[in-house]
Protein backbone atom coordinates (compact mmCIF):
# COMPACT_ATOMS: atom_id res chain seq x y z
CA UNK A 1 0.00 0.00 0.00
CA UNK A 2 1.25 3.77 -1.07
CA UNK A 3 -0.20 6.54 0.30
CA UNK A 4 1.00 8.65 -2.54
CA UNK A 5 -1.73 6.41 -4.53
CA UNK A 6 -4.53 8.27 -2.46
CA UNK A 7 -2.88 11.86 -1.72
CA UNK A 8 -0.81 12.21 -4.34
CA UNK A 9 2.25 14.63 -4.74
CA UNK A 10 2.03 18.30 -3.36
CA UNK A 11 -0.49 20.00 -5.81
CA UNK A 12 -2.87 16.84 -5.12
CA UNK A 13 -2.29 17.52 -1.50
CA UNK A 14 -2.94 21.10 -1.97
CA UNK A 15 -6.44 20.54 -3.79
CA UNK A 16 -7.72 18.27 -0.76
CA UNK A 17 -7.20 21.11 1.77
CA UNK A 18 -8.87 23.10 -0.29
CA UNK A 19 -11.87 20.97 -1.11
CA UNK A 20 -12.11 20.05 2.84
CA UNK A 21 -11.74 23.71 3.71
CA UNK A 22 -15.06 24.15 1.76
CA UNK A 23 -16.40 21.68 2.67
CA UNK A 24 -15.96 22.49 6.93
CA UNK A 25 -16.66 26.48 5.85
CA UNK A 26 -20.45 25.04 4.91
CA UNK A 27 -20.87 23.46 8.19
CA UNK A 28 -18.90 26.39 10.05
CA UNK A 29 -18.63 29.57 8.64
CA UNK A 30 -16.93 30.93 11.42
CA UNK A 31 -13.82 29.52 10.86
CA UNK A 32 -10.91 30.93 9.32
CA UNK A 33 -8.32 30.04 6.99
CA UNK A 34 -4.80 31.55 6.86
CA UNK A 35 -3.40 32.09 3.18
CA UNK A 36 -2.18 29.63 1.13
CA UNK A 37 2.00 30.13 1.49
CA UNK A 38 1.95 29.12 -2.76
CA UNK A 39 -0.14 32.43 -3.03
CA UNK A 40 1.39 35.11 -0.42
CA UNK A 41 5.38 33.32 -0.71
CA UNK A 42 5.51 33.46 2.71
CA UNK A 43 7.83 30.96 4.89
CA UNK A 44 5.68 29.07 7.45
CA UNK A 45 5.05 31.12 10.33
CA UNK A 46 2.93 28.79 13.62
CA UNK A 47 -0.83 29.82 12.91
CA UNK A 48 -1.13 31.28 16.96
CA UNK A 49 1.58 33.71 15.90
CA UNK A 50 -0.03 34.22 12.68
CA UNK A 51 -3.65 34.75 13.83
CA UNK A 52 -2.03 37.18 16.88
CA UNK A 53 -0.44 39.40 13.97
CA UNK A 54 -3.76 39.63 11.95
CA UNK A 55 -5.67 40.63 15.07
CA UNK A 56 -3.32 43.17 16.22
CA UNK A 57 -3.16 44.33 12.86
CA UNK A 58 -7.50 44.75 12.57
CA UNK A 59 -6.95 46.65 15.79
CA UNK A 60 -4.32 48.93 13.91
CA UNK A 61 -6.52 49.50 11.19
CA UNK A 62 -9.72 50.29 13.48
CA UNK A 63 -7.59 52.94 15.93
CA UNK A 64 -6.23 54.65 12.80
CA UNK A 65 -9.84 54.71 10.98
CA UNK A 66 -11.57 56.06 14.48
CA UNK A 67 -8.32 58.48 14.35
CA UNK A 68 -8.61 59.37 11.27
CA UNK A 69 -12.55 60.19 11.56
CA UNK A 70 -12.06 62.03 14.79
CA UNK A 71 -12.84 65.90 14.85
CA UNK A 72 -14.02 69.02 16.75
CA UNK A 73 -17.18 67.58 17.29
CA UNK A 74 -16.84 64.06 17.65
CA UNK A 75 -13.76 63.84 19.68
CA UNK A 76 -15.36 63.64 23.30
CA UNK A 77 -17.39 60.52 21.85
CA UNK A 78 -14.39 58.68 20.40
CA UNK A 79 -11.76 58.93 23.01
CA UNK A 80 -13.44 56.37 25.00
CA UNK A 81 -13.38 54.09 22.10
CA UNK A 82 -9.63 54.71 21.19
CA UNK A 83 -8.48 54.22 24.60
CA UNK A 84 -10.56 50.88 24.77
CA UNK A 85 -9.09 49.89 21.87
CA UNK A 86 -5.67 51.03 22.96
CA UNK A 87 -5.98 49.29 25.94
CA UNK A 88 -5.92 46.06 24.22
CA UNK A 89 -3.58 46.89 21.38
CA UNK A 90 -0.61 48.01 23.65
CA UNK A 91 0.19 44.98 25.99
CA UNK A 92 -0.58 43.00 23.03
CA UNK A 93 2.34 44.47 20.45
CA UNK A 94 4.67 44.60 23.83
CA UNK A 95 3.73 40.42 24.28
CA UNK A 96 3.70 39.77 20.71
CA UNK A 97 7.20 41.19 20.59
CA UNK A 98 8.63 39.18 23.58
CA UNK A 99 7.10 36.55 21.42
CA UNK A 100 8.98 37.32 18.25
CA UNK A 101 12.39 37.59 20.27
CA UNK A 102 11.92 34.27 21.20
CA UNK A 103 11.60 33.15 17.83
CA UNK A 104 14.27 34.99 17.16
CA UNK A 105 16.70 33.34 19.17
CA UNK A 106 15.30 29.84 18.01
CA UNK A 107 15.07 31.33 14.11
CA UNK A 108 18.83 32.25 14.54
CA UNK A 109 20.11 28.90 16.06
CA UNK A 110 18.62 26.93 13.05
CA UNK A 111 20.17 29.21 10.57
CA UNK A 112 23.59 28.78 12.40
CA UNK A 113 22.93 24.82 12.29
CA UNK A 114 21.38 24.86 8.69
CA UNK A 115 24.64 26.97 7.62
CA UNK A 116 27.19 24.37 9.40
CA UNK A 117 24.90 21.31 7.58
CA UNK A 118 25.31 22.88 4.34
CA UNK A 119 29.01 23.47 5.08
CA UNK A 120 29.12 19.91 5.49
CA UNK A 121 27.08 18.73 2.70
CA UNK A 122 29.40 21.09 0.60
CA UNK A 123 32.52 19.19 1.75
CA UNK A 124 30.84 15.85 1.32
CA UNK A 125 29.37 16.38 -2.24
CA UNK A 126 33.23 17.36 -2.83
CA UNK A 127 34.61 14.33 -1.48
CA UNK A 128 31.37 12.48 -3.31
CA UNK A 129 32.64 14.30 -6.82
CA UNK A 130 36.24 13.19 -6.50
CA UNK A 131 35.13 9.81 -5.63
CA UNK A 132 33.37 9.29 -8.58
CA UNK A 133 35.92 10.93 -10.60
CA UNK A 134 38.38 8.46 -8.94
CA UNK A 135 36.26 5.09 -10.16
CA UNK A 136 35.20 6.50 -13.78
CA UNK A 137 38.98 7.16 -14.27
CA UNK A 138 40.03 3.75 -13.08
CA UNK A 139 36.85 2.03 -14.68
CA UNK A 140 37.82 3.42 -18.00
CA UNK A 141 41.11 2.23 -17.17
CA UNK A 142 39.66 -1.44 -16.78
CA UNK A 143 37.50 -1.37 -19.51
CA UNK A 144 40.75 -0.70 -21.83
CA UNK A 145 42.24 -3.18 -20.11
CA UNK A 146 39.35 -5.73 -21.00
CA UNK A 147 39.53 -4.76 -24.43
CA UNK A 148 43.41 -5.08 -24.72
CA UNK A 149 42.78 -8.70 -23.33
CA UNK A 150 40.27 -9.13 -25.71
CA UNK A 151 42.51 -8.82 -28.53
CA UNK A 152 45.33 -10.62 -26.90
CA UNK A 153 42.93 -13.69 -27.02
CA UNK A 154 41.93 -13.25 -30.70
CA UNK A 155 45.76 -13.86 -31.62
CA UNK A 156 46.32 -17.51 -32.28
CA UNK A 157 48.79 -19.04 -30.54
CA UNK A 158 51.59 -20.08 -33.13
CA UNK A 159 52.01 -16.32 -33.75
CA UNK A 160 52.34 -16.02 -29.76
CA UNK A 161 54.69 -18.71 -29.67
CA UNK A 162 56.59 -17.30 -32.41
CA UNK A 163 56.30 -14.12 -30.88
CA UNK A 164 57.81 -15.07 -27.93
CA UNK A 165 60.98 -17.53 -29.39
CA UNK A 166 61.74 -14.06 -31.25
CA UNK A 167 61.62 -11.76 -28.48
CA UNK A 168 63.66 -14.31 -26.34
CA UNK A 169 66.63 -14.08 -29.46
CA UNK A 170 66.34 -10.49 -28.97
CA UNK A 171 67.47 -10.38 -25.12
CA UNK A 172 70.00 -13.58 -25.48
CA UNK A 173 73.55 -11.60 -25.03
CA UNK A 174 75.64 -11.67 -28.11
CA UNK A 175 78.78 -13.19 -27.92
Amino acid sequence: LSAKEIIGNRKKLVWWQDEFWKHMAKKYPDLERGESASETGRQHIPPRLYKEAVHLNNLRDQIMELLSGTNAFNAKSRVGEIEELLDRYIPGVEKFRSRLKRYDAQYKALREENAALETQLEKAEDAGKRRLDEILKYGSLEQEIRELHKVVDTIPPEIIAANTRLMSRKNEPEI
